[in-house]
């Protein structure tokens, strides 16, 4: 058994992943993990083809160029229901696919010691997106994903990219390919298991909806879950809590808050994500948090303080995170809205 043997299982089994979530709902967007796949795909069965020409090879390589974008983009997308993708970062992905066009068309060494620093930075920015407010996010399945794709899928292929810039200064050891083969099959099997298997709704319950979002089939799907007895005593104590300004305390996590609830960390994250809709903390407290700001803000005994004094006592460390929220939900920042509220003052 070479290495040709297990790139077709690991093949085989991506065929299977993508397959899958091509038949999955399509109000979901699962666009960049497709791209993703692709570009494995080929990948891992680049070896086994004949150089052909120049233009040909790059053609054929041109899915693996999009992979550590692709990585980016899709975790963003799992991990952020609301904020769009910065443009400072499309920019980042299209100087490094450019660089790599260029270190494939072997324009000059110095853009492939360029190229592989440039792969490892954009799946660093992927796996920081992956990281970033793991804490507040309230999909179970969603924070398994993220989890698994930080140590398993992008911590190798970190892993892969070193290798690759590493073994184009010294030899190659022979096990190695077939070894990387067996690792890309084992990774492939347990994302096939797991979303055919253990959890066949993960990437449904994490995905974000498409932007032309298609009715539900059932509407009574959309409804949320009957409550207990204790889940709905809990829920009355945290309408209560909130109602009395429990969102503005500054840096308020939902581990604190279920600590002042004394009530389990899971459970209340299930209460507000299953029962109240929210897939985040964040925008939990933001509800809150941008009720009270807007009450204020249009309220002529408060016109003269400044927003950010209203920010910090609603709970925002600073200005920025209130105005991103606040214009979110009202499509223009604190100082507008307050000069539309109070057009005297």
């Amino acid at each position: 058994m070479d290495y040709s043997f297990f790139t077709g299982a690991a093949c085989g089994l991506l065929l299977l992943a993508a397959t899958r979530i091509a038949l999955g709902p399509k109000r979901k967007d699962s666009r960049w993990l497709i791209v993703l796949l692709a570009g494995v795909f080929i990948y891992l069965l680049r070896p086994l083809l004949q150089d052909q020409d120049s233009l040909l090879d790059l053609l054929i390589d041109f899915p693996t160029i999009l992979i550590p974008g692709a990585f980016w983009l899709f975790c963003h997308q799992l991990c952020n229901d609301q904020a769009p993708f910065p443009r400072w970062g499309w920019w980042l992905i299209g100087g490094e696919i450019a660089v790599d066009f260029a270190s494939q068309l072997h324009l000059h060494p110095f853009f492939y010691l360029l190229a592989q620093p440039f792969k490892v930075g954009i799946i660093g920015a992927g796996l920081a997106t992956l990281l970033r407010q793991f804490q507040s996010d309230l999909v179970a399945e969603r924070r398994q994903l993220r989890v698994s794709l930080f140590i398993a899928i992008g911590g190798y292929m970190v892993v892969v990219v070193c290798a690759e810039f590493l073994f184009t200064l010294l030899p190659t050891p022979s096990g190695v390919p077939t070894l990387h083969a067996i690792t890309a099959s084992l990774l492939a099997f347990g994302a096939c298991f797991w979303l055919l298997a253990l959890s066949p709704n993960a990437l449904e319950d994490s995905l974000p909806q498409c932007t032309r979002e298609e009715p539900p089939a059932n509407p009574e799907q959309t409804s949320p879950p009957p409550l207990g007895a204790t889940q709905s005593a809990l829920l009355s104590q945290l309408q209560q809590h909130m109602a009395t300004g429990g969102y503005r305390h500054t840096g308020l996590t939902i581990r604190e808050l279920a600590a002042q609830l004394d009530a389990k960390e899971h459970v209340l994250r299930a209460l507000i994500n299953k029962h109240l809709g929210f897939r985040n903390f964040n925008e939990y407290l933001n509800q809150y948090r941008i009720d009270e700001a807007s009450r204020r803000l249009a309220d002529p005994d408060e016109a003269h303080l400044p927003v950010l004094s209203i920010a910090l006592d609603i709970g925002y460390g600073s200005v920025s995170p209130f105005n991103a929220a606040f214009k979110r939900r009202h499509d223009k920042t604190p100082t507008e809205y307050r000069r539309e509220q109070l057009p005297s003052h």
